[in-house]
């Protein structure tokens, strides 16, 4: 039995291609000037949860954002690349401070003794959009650079 894999066509492909007639359309599909943001999310109040998923929401109404121009309704993008991610409020006391991400096949551990004397390790969902730490937070700190907006295998036609 044969199976038939299709892939997304991807920025790389893109970019690749370098196709004249589509890099315009192609670059605000992906949304090349998220891409060369730095965003800041201070999030506050939050509902606590181990596993905020930064494109909702929920996660936008709870935080002060800049470095970048969302349009209304716009939800904050994945994460592409890590700057710094600390925690800043939660009901364990020593989850407190800042954090690493590995991915989702790691392990998520609270700073080595104790809030901010070491870094803790939090987890990175490979859509990179829900970071997961070891317990609940209700306030952290992120800072970032977006990943490019997803394109689908019908982008490749733009």
């Amino acid at each position: 039995m044969t199976t038939t894999t299709t892939a997304d066509f991807i920025l790389q492909d893109l970019l690749d291609q370098a196709n004249p007639n589509v890099l315009p359309d192609g670059f605000r599909k992906v949304k090349l000037g998220h891409m060369f943001s730095q965003v800041k999310a201070v999030v506050t109040a939050l509902s606590a949860t181990a596993t905020p998923d930064i494109t909702t929401a929920a996660v936008k109404a709870a935080a002060v954002i800049t470095g970048i121009t969302l349009a209304t309704g716009e939800n904050l993008p994945a994460i592409g690349k890590l700057v710094t991610l600390r925690v800043t409020a939660s009901g364990t006391a020593a989850s407190l401070g800042t954090y690493i991400l590995t991915d989702s096949g790691g392990t998520a551990i609270i700073p080595p003794g104790g809030a901010s004397t070491a870094v803790g390790i939090a987890k990175i969902s490979d859509d990179g959009k829900t970071i997961t730490f070891p317990n609940t937070v209700t306030a952290f700190v992120l800072m970032y650079r977006p990943a490019p907006a997803v394109l689908t295998s019908a982008s490749a036609n733009l």
